[in-house]
């Protein structure tokens, strides 16, 4: 009580007593409003076959990307020691340019004998028959073709490099369907399967709750407030928790309806965020509670 008196009086100060009575009159006050969720997520598995880990229970908090279960990958481990296997090869097929230095070299002894058979029939005419210089000469069109060759067969296994890598990455990706994942922070407060259970793909495994902010929703009249008023207008909820304590929880106005009922009323949403208790570590305020939200409106 000492502290929220403190409390007060430093706000009084630092806001004039005129500001903070001006403030406080001009509060638009809302008993019996709802508390709710902003986010939650029913996480699916996204592969068949049989739960072999489960990492979290109900109460647990977790961490976009946590771990939550794995389903059996025994098989898709094998494969993609495989495709680790089959890149290793293609990256060494890749490597090896034995066969272009081959053709090269074979393309120069071709070449120096249908050489030296032209000289040797310059030097005496007949010596070399004319059927050995077209044989000589087509084995050296032949070996130029050989280098020929032998760089489109090392393209090719360049290429094939990356096709053993695109199948090594396609396994590594389906590994993933095979994990659980957290998609959000919050609390998991329903498991639906245990481990050794089939799942197949959609079944929800784990249910998560945001609860660092929540929502309270509020009626408002269109009579007396406009839409510029209320958004992104600060926001305190009160609520009376057990054993009796009243705490407030401080937030903003995030969304203000373009729909007026019949009633001429509009929903309003203000965002809210939630405390945890100092000793047990639980979040104070729950979805399903209710209470009274003041909101501040806007200059």
């Amino acid at each position: 009580m000492q502290t929220a008196l403190i409390a007060l009086s430093i706000a009084l100060i630092v806001l004039g007593p005129e500001t903070q009575a001006a403030e406080d009159a001009s509060a638009i006050v809302v008993t019996g409003c709802p508390v709710s969720l902003i986010d939650e997520s029913q996480v699916p598995a996204r592969a068949a076959g049989q739960l072999i880990e489960i990492n979290v229970v109900e109460g647990r908090a977790v961490k976009p990307g946590e771990l939550l279960g794995k389903i059996d990958d025994a098989v898709l481990l094998r494969n993609k020691d495989v495709k680790q296997y089959q890149l290793q090869a293609a990256e060494k097929e890749a490597g090896n340019d034995v066969n272009v230095r081959y053709a090269k070299w074979a393309n120069m002894v071709a070449d120096a004998e249908y050489q030296q058979a032209v000289e040797a029939n310059q030097q005496a005419t007949g010596a070399v028959p004319q059927a050995e210089l077209r044989r000589l000469l087509l084995e050296r069109g032949k070996t130029a073709l050989a280098i020929e060759q032998a760089q489109h067969d090392l393209e090719i296994s360049a290429l094939n490099v990356n096709v053993r890598r695109a199948e090594l990455q396609a396994v590594e990706q389906e590994l993933e369907m095979y994990q659980i994942i957290a998609p959000i922070e919050g609390v998991v407060v329903k498991r639906f399967f245990h481990q050794g259970e089939w799942v197949k793909p959609g079944d929800t495994v784990f249910r998560i709750v945001r609860m660092d902010r929540l929502r309270v929703e509020a009626m408002l009249s269109a009579e007396k407030y406009t839409a510029a008023q209320l958004d992104g207008a600060r926001a305190v909820l009160s609520v009376r928790l057990p054993p009796g304590a009243e705490r407030s929880f401080e937030g903003q106005v995030v969304f203000v309806s373009p729909l007026v009922d019949v009633g001429m009323e509009f929903p309003v949403w203000a965002e809210v965020e939630n405390v945890r208790d100092e000793k047990s570590g639980h979040w104070l305020l729950r979805p399903g509670l209710s209470g009274t939200l003041t909101i501040y409106p806007n200059p």
